[in-house]
């Protein structure tokens, strides 16, 4: 790396403890007025106030429809642990891509809008991935998943009241009963190993919603454009390969689908932080998608 590109990544790191240490400064106003109460509740507080304030400071740092690769390579490759010693209060920030993979709410059957062409991906790469992992009945798989995404009514009332009260897939949490589902109806247990979040993300689409065509999952390019996953992990740079170049270097002449893919770096992630409070560690996660979060999980004690 030559010394321009050396003062950029120092300056962008700096820039990014900078924003994160704000982080800390606003929630240790809070901190006195929740630390004496005990238990659970007063660390839901302590994880709400702390995720406002990084949700802030990632729209200052990641603003919507700007091009910030440099910055999201940074931070997907620098986990941010920071500390303060008079009260002991400490944070941890991990984020990585969100939009590695197809929204598995592209499976459904409409015309309208390309939402075709979305759909016949995610099949595509779903029979894929059914296929590699020898599940039972992909069938039974992709008829559960579709009526899960589509929110149709089924046969089945304890399923069907269930499905009635979501329509499509907006976590991973929701995707695994959705998959648990499946385990029990067809005696394959086999679902249960596959890595899913390699090949799919969850959450909720629209119109625009794109797949992040510099952060893709070697795994997902090896299913969506039928190459050998032993040729996408030799050549394929994550963060650094975009799927044009990746594809011409490799002559690799199947055509890229502007609706579908991202020709920039999205402002798309899903972060976990990790916050000691009371001597005890907790967790939290969301998304980050262009400006707006969702998706929060406490996950309480760890």
């Amino acid at each position: 790396m030559d010394k321009r590109k050396t003062g950029v990544a120092l300056f962008i790191t700096l820039m990014v403890i900078a924003s994160i240490m704000s982080i800390i400064a606003v929630s240790f106003t809070y901190l006195e007025k929740v630390q004496k109460d005990a238990g659970a509740t007063s660390a839901l507080i302590q994880a709400n106030l702390l995720y406002g304030n990084t949700v802030e400071v990632l729209k200052r740092f990641f603003p919507a429809g700007s091009d910030n690769s440099d910055k999201l390579t940074l931070m997907y490759t620098m986990p941010l642990a920071l500390n303060e010693e008079k009260s002991g209060f400490s944070v941890n920030l991990t984020c990585q891509a969100l939009m590695i993979g197809a929204p598995i709410n592209w499976l459904t059957s409409e015309q309208a809008a390309g939402l075709q062409e979305k759909s016949n991906l995610v099949r595509d790469v779903l029979r894929h991935v059914m296929e590699l992992y020898d599940l039972e009945d992909p069938d039974g798989l992709e008829k559960i998943l579709l009526q899960a995404v589509t929110g149709k009514q089924l046969k089945n009332k304890d399923y069907e009241s269930r499905l009635k009260r979501q329509k499509g897939i907006v976590s991973k949490q929701q995707f695994n009963r959705v998959l648990q589902d499946y385990a029990v109806e067809y005696d394959d247990q086999k679902v249960l190993n596959v890595p899913w979040e390699k090949y799919f993300s969850f959450l909720k689409v629209d119109l625009k919603t794109k797949i992040d065509g510099n952060y893709l999952s070697p795994e997902f390019i090896s299913a969506a454009f039928d190459i050998p996953i032993e040729i996408v992990q030799d050549s394929w740079v994550v963060g650094e390969s975009t799927l044009t170049t990746f594809l011409a270097e490799n002559a690799i002449t199947t055509p890229i689908n502007n609706k579908i893919y991202a020709n920039k770096a999205l402002n798309a992630m899903h972060c976990e932080q990790s916050f000691a409070y009371q001597n005890r560690q907790y967790e939290f996660k969301f998304n980050y998608i262009e400006g707006r979060s969702s998706n929060f999980e406490f996950s309480g004690q760890k």
